[in-house]
């Protein structure tokens, strides 16, 4: 696990440096399970409301699936992987603050079957050298 800061980071995720979402293949090894890593998390704030597609929207890395709002903000959702919505997280739009509270966890979004996962996996981060080089210089630029 990279530790940067008081933001926890594990190592068998891949993440969005772009978005602060993380992404958690599965042992079928096409679907995969998003979330907010710490960070972004953090920097929401408290999430009081959780607005996601449905089970069954195709969609393409970069899309919206839906938003966040928070104390601080209001933000996209944006897909990580490209592939079809194949299960969303009930007991976060039931209790947004699942996000903050076990954002690694039981806050969760989405899982989608990612239909492109060898190609666009190269565009996110994994290892714990990769995620740390980038969370210090995102600590940096928000300093």
């Amino acid at each position: 696990m990279a530790r940067v800061e008081d933001y926890d980071f594990p190592a068998e995720l891949w993440y969005d440096p772009r978005e602060h979402v993380w992404v958690r293949p599965e042992a079928d090894g096409t679907t995969v399970t998003v979330g907010v890593d710490a960070m972004g998390q953090e920097a929401l704030g408290e999430v009081v409301y959780v607005d996601l597609a449905s089970a069954g929207r195709e969609v393409r890395r970069g899309e919206a699936l839906g938003s966040l709002e928070a104390e601080k903000m209001v933000r996209p959702v944006l897909a990580p992987v490209s592939g079809t919505v194949v299960d969303v997280n009930d007991a976060v739009l039931a209790t947004p603050r699942l996000l903050n509270s076990d954002p690694y966890g039981a806050g969760w979004l989405f899982k989608i079957r990612a239909t492109r996962w060898a190609v666009e996996r190269a565009e996110l981060l994994h290892g714990d050298d990769a995620v740390t080089v980038w969370a210090r210089a995102e600590l940096e630029r928000h300093a």
